[in-house]
């Protein structure tokens, strides 16, 4: 089955099919006279002149908008509704096509072509035991050899979904290694308010190797509905840097969803961490994302995340509530590259009486991936975001901006199936107010990562 089929919203409705639609049109319209007729205003008939021109040439998006406006005045109108339907459809908002369309096939039984857009709004929307029926239909008419090319595809398309879509679980083993410029992420001074500070609170290099294992679980329910579920543990070693050697257990739990135009997911999510092999962190809270479909380009979403960051009691002066909020737009070049972009925000509400580290977060990110070549996907990412602190540090307000970019490749299925190499580059400048929080930091290695194919 071509891919395009079951790529989504408009996939396989093109400009040039949109021409052999309208003549299957023109033979109800020839059938049912001035019925059938949108108005015999004349700027009426320029409106829906102006958006079947616009969705022949592609442009969905500025045909929805310039109709949308009159679908108070004008619903009940045969070919209003039906292109206002195609338009409504090509553009991710499924429900209001199949409204659209309905009130289209109403008013006249006998439009094919409202019956052919109605049927792939079903399909699209989930729902291929409703489209099913319709293209059935739609072949017994006789329709001309192209759409009834069309027709075919989307009645394979629906004979080969599961019933059932099976659940996917993925385990993989991965080894990380290389060499960190700033291993404990400290300042490069030596003092600090005339005092010389602890070897352990400076800039400290050193190589690294990490060695994690972990699971991916999905768990579909139906065709917009699944649960999944993810864990892992890792542990870093620091030759030169022994004190920050840190294990992480990690994890997660929750659904994803899908609906006409609409997505999201929501999730548990927490980790546990030791240093130098004495416990002490924790994170517990929830994440949540609610994304719309702009069109068959863009997407904007909404994330929400909050939960308890706790600390050993010996520094449960860090101890905060944290709440983090992204807003963005997604940009699909194509089937798999994209490239994304996201306000960021939030705070942390410090937990401890007279703790300092209570503060507001405001930056933004920038996000890219494409794939390289047949084998290989490229992962960029560069950002900034600014802290400020509702505390003194030594006597002094203080405000962080930490900009930070990172650069990968991952090659797939190198000498075996299932492994994958991936060099990695990060970079993390933190400036602040207080020179003690002042630093810089790039990290580079390279991981091999084994998932055990099926």
């Amino acid at each position: 089955m071509p891919d395009h089929i079951l790529r989504g919203t408009g996939s396989i409705f093109r400009p040039e099919l949109i021409l052999i639609l309208m003549l299957l049109c023109g033979s109800c319209l020839a059938q049912t006279g001035d019925r059938l007729r949108l108005s015999t205003e004349a700027e009426t008939r320029e409106l829906v002149r102006q958006a079947e021109d616009l969705l022949a040439a592609g442009e969905s998006a500025r045909a929805y908008e310039l109709l949308l406006p009159h679908e108070a005045a004008l619903a009940g109108d045969v070919l209003f509704d039906y292109v206002f339907g195609i338009a409504a459809l090509d553009t991710g908002r499924t429900g209001e096509a199949i409204f659209s369309l309905r009130r289209a096939l109403a008013v006249e039984p006998g439009f094919s072509g409202a019956r052919m857009e109605l049927a792939r709004a079903y399909y699209e929307s989930g729902n291929p035991e409703l489209a099913r029926p319709l293209f059935t239909q739609l072949l017994g008419e006789s329709p001309p050899p192209p759409v009834a090319g069309v027709i075919q595809q989307y009645l394979q398309a629906i004979d080969h979904v599961p019933a059932a879509p099976s659940s996917r679980f993925l385990p993989y083993l991965e080894l990380f290694a290389g060499y960190d410029t700033n291993a404990n992420g400290s300042t490069d001074d030596q003092q600090f308010l005339g005092f010389t500070l602890s070897p352990d609170n400076v800039e400290t290099e050193s190589s690294f190797a990490e060695l994690r294992a972990g699971f991916d679980w999905f768990v579909p329910r139906s065709s917009r509905f699944g649960w999944m579920f993810n864990g892992g543990v890792s542990h870093r070693a620091n030759p030169d840097a022994s004190f920050i050697d840190a294990t992480i257990v990690n994890g997660y739990g929750g659904f994803n969803w899908q609906r006409d135009a609409w997505f999201g997911r929501a999730v548990i999510d927490g980790y546990w961490g030791a240093r130098d092999g004495d416990p002490n962190e924790s994170y517990l809270g929830l994440d949540a994302l609610l994304g719309r479909r702009l069109n068959d380009r863009w997407d904007a979403t909404l994330g929400l995340r909050g939960g308890a960051q706790r600390y050993d009691e010996s520094i449960e002066v860090l101890d905060v509530n944290r709440f983090l909020y992204s807003m963005g737009v997604t940009r699909r070049f194509d089937s798999r590259a994209q490239l994304s972009l996201q306000l960021l925000g939030g705070s942390d509400s410090e937990q401890t009486n007279g703790s300092p580290y209570g503060n507001s977060k405001l930056g933004g990110r920038v996000g890219l991936s494409m794939p390289v070549g047949a084998s290989a996907w490229l992962l960029a990412s560069l950002g900034s975001l600014k802290s400020d602190y509702d505390g003194l540090f030594f006597g002094t307000p203080r405000e962080d901006t930490q900009s930070f970019a990172m650069l990968q490749v991952e090659f797939r299925d190198v000498l075996t199936r299932g492994l994958a190499i991936i060099p990695r580059v990060r970079y993390i400048d933190n400036d602040s107010d207080v020179g003690l929080y002042t630093y810089d930091r790039m990290e580079t290695g390279i991981a091999f990562r084994w998932t055990p194919q099926p």
